[in-house]
């Protein structure tokens, strides 16, 4: 698969609308040409029409589109990113204490998975039919090393998302092919329909969108359906899951204990099977976890727990090595803080220690689904939250 000149990473939430979707305004090449070029040295329009050989109003669009989404600023009449764009050369100036990290990473979290069994028996996952192999990349992938890293931003070490013209995020660019990120990384995926929260994360697919909650739901309302629409049906497909958790049944069971109708239930049963979110045998049972407001206490005092080591043995005895690296970098340069950069860092380094776990057997990798991705998929179930997209 043939990849970019720069390759982007999202953490955080954007919007609907394309004019400031960062994947959509940076992707196009004379984008990335112009922040590759910008990157290295600030520079006025000119001089970056006369570089790449183009005419001022072919850099003047992308420039324009570029600042509207908030990736590039311009400082005295020089346009400069407004994001990390990791040069290869930093990519491999960094490289050894991504290793070291890693590491350090892996053998932290390999010395505390008996909270790790403690919180799947505590949660009750094994009383709704699933084994410690289907959880335990849920619990250390996704909760401890992926969402857990928000213990960095609470420590004052990274920026988890800032504000953003479409949105709250951290937006990151890796220059060259030192890393297939869209085949290498774990993504993680979420989006709430209180009281519904669906969650992917793991492998996307080689072409196009997860088979897979949230991902159908973006291509509703792709497809024109109304938001209405959209938060109706996946309430129904979250009410249908957490009974099926809870006890395999019948459909007109099933569409008594949701209030859905009956054939509604068919349908979206239909559906969640060819998603393999349910199977049938004599009964329908689901084959996604839900993690309900009980088992979430229990997740979050795992993760604190475990955090608290990874800040000790791995993160903070190295963080004056980061910094006086990171010094000599194009982001840094171009007055990046260290913590926003530390976010795609620490990104590539749980991304690196989950692969270890795997390796060394501590954890299995997510199942194998038909878009050709392994991936876990579960919900969260809580009551009476307030609409939040994420």
């Amino acid at each position: 698969m043939e990849m970019s000149r720069i390759q982007f990473a999202l953490c955080g939430s954007y919007g609907m609308e394309k004019e400031l979707n960062p994947y959509a305004v940076a992707g196009p090449e004379t984008c990335q040409e112009i922040l590759s070029l910008i990157n290295r040295q600030a520079q006025a329009l000119e001089e970056i029409a006369n570089k790449l050989k183009l005419s001022r109003v072919e850099v003047a669009h992308p420039l324009e589109a570029l600042q509207r989404a908030g990736l590039v600023e311009e400082v005295g009449g020089e346009y400069k990113p407004s994001f990390a764009i990791f040069t290869v050369g930093d990519q491999e100036k960094l490289e050894p204490l991504v290793a070291r990290m890693t590491d350090l990473y892996a053998e932290a979290v390999r010395g505390e998975m008996e909270a790790v069994h403690k919180t799947y028996a505590d949660c009750g996952f094994a009383r709704h039919g699933f084994s410690f192999t289907d959880i335990a990349y849920i619990l250390v992938g996704a909760y401890i090393l992926d969402y857990g890293g928000l213990a960095l931003h609470e420590a004052g070490l990274l920026v988890a998302e800032k504000p953003m013209p479409g949105g709250a995020y951290v937006f990151t660019g890796f220059e060259g092919e030192l890393r297939n990120l869209k085949a290498s990384w774990m993504w993680g995926h979420s989006y709430s329909f209180p009281p519904y929260t669906f969650f992917g994360h793991g492998e996307v697919p080689p072409e196009g969108r997860r088979h897979a909650f949230p991902e159908q739901a973006y291509q509703w309302w792709a497809d024109g359906w109304s938001d209405e629409g959209v938060s109706s049906v996946m309430k129904e497909l979250g009410a249908i899951l957490v009974a099926l958790c809870r006890s395999p049944m019948v459909t007109t069971e099933l569409a008594g204990r949701t209030e859905v109708e009956h054939e509604k239930v068919v349908e979206h049963l239909r559906l969640l099977e060819e998603l393999q979110y349910v199977q049938e045998k004599d009964l329908w049972s689901s084959l996604c976890p839900v993690v309900d407001d009980a088992a979430k206490t229990q997740i979050e005092q795992m993760i604190r727990k475990v955090w608290d080591k990874l800040l000790d043995v791995a993160v903070r005895p190295n963080l004056e090595h980061l910094e006086r690296l990171y010094d000599g970098t194009a982001p840094a340069g171009n007055g990046i803080d260290v913590q926003e950069a530390f976010n795609p860092i620490h990104h590539a380094i749980f991304e690196q220690a989950l692969g270890l776990l795997v390796e060394r057997g501590v954890i299995a990798r997510p199942r194998n689904h038909a878009d050709g991705a392994r991936y876990a998929v579960w919900i969260e179930y809580q009551e009476d939250r307030e609409v939040k997209r994420s």
